[in-house]
């Protein structure tokens, strides 16, 4: 008689661990684990080792079940909101039938850059006369524009597309 009040006991916990977790097939499979394996058990000589192993065993097959279901039931509810959604809007790939495909490669493009070999001068300004002012005679740094263009090749990498 103590080792069923144990066992009914430890079915209990069992049960209510299950449903604390929110999902109810954890506590139903333990409960219907546990009846069919005291079941079991008895006809086997030793129901509460039977019942223990069926709560086990109905619990973590209660938790399969469960998951499944709300997986179906989260897939349904976003296909129905997709649904409430209207049309989509998403914009296609251009299709690529008529194209080839090139693989990403390295491609060597010519460039072209300018060498500034500009210079300052030093030059002696004379002295004059703008309108009323006199300006007196000075030196003044002048740039001499001058320089040429460099073209190099460069290695480029070209990412797959289509042609």
């Amino acid at each position: 008689m103590k080792k069923a009040l144990t066992t009914l006991c430890l079915l209990l916990v069992l049960a209510q661990v299950g449903c604390l977790t929110t999902q109810q097939g954890t506590g139903v499979g333990a409960l219907g684990g546990s009846a069919a394996g005291a079941g079991v058990g008895a006809a086997l000589g030793n129901w509460g080792l039977g019942a223990l192993i069926g709560a086990g065993i109905g619990a973590l097959s209660g938790a399969v079940v469960q998951d499944q279901l709300d997986k179906k039931r989260q897939k349904r509810e976003i296909q129905e909101l997709e649904e409430a959604k209207g049309p989509s809007t998403e914009v296609q790939a251009p299709s690529t039938s008529g194209k080839t495909f090139v693989e990403g490669h390295y491609e060597y493009v010519k460039k072209r850059k300018w060498i500034d070999t500009s210079e300052k001068e030093r030059v002696w300004v004379d002295e004059r006369v703008e309108g009323d002012r006199r300006i007196e005679g000075h030196y003044e740094d002048r740039v001499i524009p001058s320089g040429y263009w460099e073209e190099h090749e460069e290695k480029v990498w070209v990412p797959d597309h289509y042609e």
